[in-house]
């Protein structure tokens, strides 16, 4: 009887162990306040992309959500490349954005600050996480000095620009 007790105790204590860490992975979340954060981007920014060739952008808060407008200015001529709005989904603990092109087309992305400098992007195909086709990171290295860097699906850097806040 009391090998029985023993072991039913010991089976018990080894379950609510494993069981517990099993949890406290699971449930642990960042303590970082995703819209806060994401107020680092308001304001205006610009940066070169290629030869006579400025891409801005300019953004504002929307409530509790944002949006912002990206154009190229190409030797002196503004023109519209895309529009974005997103805002954070209490959900699922990130936030979601939807840009529109110029020229009709669209994409959606799902993002994450990892780090209180640091957003993490993931461009999806209609908000479904499992379809990844790139992604991009943006780091503020001060409140005026950002870089944004795009990557392809697999995490091959594709590009980088740095951004300076001009308003």
């Amino acid at each position: 009887m009391k090998t029985k007790t023993f072991f039913l105790t010991t089976l018990m204590v080894v379950f609510i162990l494993t069981y517990s860490s099993g949890i406290q992975a699971q449930t642990t979340k960042s303590n970082l306040d995703q819209t806060k954060l994401m107020q680092q981007w308001l304001g205006t920014w610009e940066a070169n992309v290629g030869k006579d060739t400025i891409e801005v952008w300019e953004a504002k808060q929307y409530g509790k959500s944002f949006k912002g407008n990206v154009s190229l200015v190409i030797k002196g001529k503004k023109s519209p490349f895309y529009t974005a709005n997103f805002c954070f989904d209490s959900k699922e603990g990130n936030i979601k954005g939807f840009n529109l092109d110029a020229n009709g087309g669209y994409l959606t992305w799902i993002g994450v600050w990892t780090t209180e400098k640091k957003f993490s992007i993931d461009v999806v195909q209609n908000f479904k996480p499992e379809t990844v086709s790139g992604k991009a990171e943006l780091f503020y290295e001060t409140s005026t000095n950002m870089t944004f860097t795009s990557f392809n699906s697999d995490g091959t850097k594709t590009g980088e620009n740095k951004f300076k806040k001009v308003k």
